[in-house]
């Protein structure tokens, strides 16, 4: 399986980078499938292998709700699972499936099979800055009650402590972002430090700098 250690982007990539794409005007384009089909068709193999990894571990954590606000936290809720006819696990089973065929349409062999995590060292720290960061995350919600997530929170926590601790911290830059959550310098420089330890490209952590108060 493809590893988020080896960097091949300086940009955001899995299903971070995959809900980008489910901005406010995304039915546009069609369906939620059409929107992962297009990704899929138009990005490179590396970008599609991030995807289904990322994919492939949601869909094994085996609980519907947690996934699915995991998503609507990184959708910034343009994207609501709960409300549509598939589960959480049902969507991102499916992400994965659409990311198979076009690997296999492309040629491209891979083991899509996942895991433990190999960031279960940082989980201590992912977590322990969600808890700081809950005041200020719980207010940017209350504060925009048409794109409310009941239990964001919890869901960042159980991802960071049971599924992977680097899809979490990843999924909370989404959200920081989505919902313009202020931040001082001092936790952006631990975000920094945590995105070098990450491997990540240049602009995964530093697209939000400009919450910087």
């Amino acid at each position: 399986m493809f590893s988020v250690g080896i960097r091949f982007t300086e940009d955001d990539f899995g299903i971070t980078h995959l809900a980008s794409m489910f901005h406010q005007d995304w039915r546009l384009s069609g369906s939620a499938r059409d929107v992962v089909m297009s990704y899929v068709a138009q990005t490179s193999d590396p970008f599609v292998l991030a995807l289904a990894e990322d994919a492939l571990r949601l869909a094994a954590s085996g609980d519907a709700g947690t996934v699915a606000t995991l998503w609507e936290c990184a959708t910034g809720s343009y994207h609501r699972l709960n409300g549509d006819s598939v589960s959480g696990l049902g969507w991102f089973r499916e992400v994965a499936d659409i990311c198979e065929r076009g690997l296999t349409q492309a040629a491209v062999h891979a083991n899509l099979e996942v895991g433990e995590s190999a960031y279960g060292a940082f989980t201590g720290r992912v977590v322990a800055e969600i808890d700081e960061l809950e005041p200020a995350l719980d207010e940017a919600i209350a504060s925009n009650p048409m794109a409310s997530i009941p239990g964001a929170v919890s869901a960042l926590r159980v991802c960071a402590s049971d599924i992977c601790p680097e899809l979490a911290f990843r999924v909370l830059l989404r959200f920081l972002m989505e919902y313009s959550c202020e931040i001082d310098h001092d936790l952006y420089a631990r975000f920094v430090e945590l995105g070098h330890e990450f491997s990540y490209g240049e602009f995964v952590v530093s697209r939000i700098s400009f919450l910087m108060r």
